[in-house]
């Protein structure tokens, strides 16, 4: 529950009110220091964000297609000359995720600093049937965007971390934003805990960023991801063709009473668009309303790999904000 939590950061940016950004808690529970607005945290797989977007800034070059198959890249995957580029950006292809193969997650429960190469996370999927047939459901899955990784290192011939800091991160500025290769974290950060089973928080800062790689090792702050949250929902780096199939929805099981759609790596809950992000430590929420120019992030130093701290936050201050959209639970 929110109650456990040590600390969050949240911002608030809606035109017509101004803003509002605070920090509660605590960023240390050791040393007792506390949570400030500027401290860097995991944000998980709103790292897809950035992926995604990647992805479709290398189409817009040309260095690949939305519509190329998934066999001329990576061969040997079931239904891999049927499932598209596109199809792993929206969670079409139906590829089993590895993040729920249940000795995966003991192994990285017991061992957060475990190294894993985006080929051992696709083994361990193909290790199970898929969810479906390409384009005949929606699933969220951590593998394809571990094998979306895997095709912009083949097309660019560089290191995803490379190509992000000089496509997306140093054009928008994003001076706190980073893709970590080792488990430490950059200086001014929060540390993040993970409740356990007896009650007790266990300090989980130092993950390995193989693991969730390029489905989720990304680092960033409150600041950073203001001004990301904006540049994805309004397709500041792309064209305006791009943007478009970005933004091409399918439709997904509600959540919170609220319609919930899925992009090409971008979300929209109730009409704000972006992501959430879970991973041993950290909870974060980045999403923008464009109608309204409305942006809203959350940041927790609680969480497992799947849980919905940030989430519950965002959605109750939604409420307040706009409660039109969002029908009370």
């Amino acid at each position: 529950g929110l109650d456990s939590i040590p600390g969050a950061i949240v911002g608030v940016w809606v035109p017509e009110m101004g803003e509002w950004v605070a920090a509660f808690g605590l960023a240390d529970k050791d040393a007792d220091r506390a949570m400030a607005t500027g401290d860097k945290v995991r944000i998980a797989s709103n790292t897809k964000t950035f992926t995604a977007t990647l992805v479709l800034l290398l189409a817009d070059e040309g260095l690949l297609d939305l519509d190329d198959r998934l066999e001329d890249y990576i061969p040997g995957v079931p239904y891999g000359d049927e499932i598209t580029v596109r199809q792993l950006l929206n969670m079409a292809a139906g590829i089993f995720s590895f993040s729920e193969d249940e000795g995966f997650l003991d192994a990285f429960t017991a061992d957060p600093l475990m190294e894993m190469t985006p080929q051992e996370g696709l083994d361990i999927a193909l290790s199970h049937e898929p969810d479906f047939a390409p384009g005949q459901g929606w699933h969220y899955s951590d593998t394809n965007y571990e094998i979306l990784g895997m095709i912009v290192e083949q097309v660019t011939g560089n290191d995803i971390e490379d190509e992000m800091h000089r496509r997306i991160i140093e054009p928008l500025g994003l001076s706190h934003t980073s893709f970590p290769t080792t488990p430490e974290m950059p200086e001014g950060h929060a540390r993040g805990y993970v409740l356990q089973k007896d009650g007790t928080m266990v300090d989980y800062t130092l993950v390995s960023p193989s693991v969730p790689w390029a489905g989720g090792a990304m680092i960033s702050n409150l600041e950073d991801l203001r001004v990301w949250a904006k540049a994805l929902a309004t397709g500041e780096l792309l064209s305006e063709e791009m943007h478009a199939q970005q933004l091409d929805w399918v439709e997904v099981p509600e959540l919170a009473n609220v319609e919930g759609k899925y992009g090409l790596g971008i979300m929209s809950l109730g009409g704000f668009q972006g992501h959430n992000g879970a991973i041993f430590g950290y909870n974060s929420t980045a999403l923008y309303l464009p109608e309204d120019d409305t942006t809203i992030v959350v940041l927790v130093n609680k969480s497992t790999n799947s849980s919905q701290e940030s989430m519950l936050i965002f959605i109750a201050l939604a409420q307040m904000l706009f409660p039109e959209q969002f029908p009370a639970l």
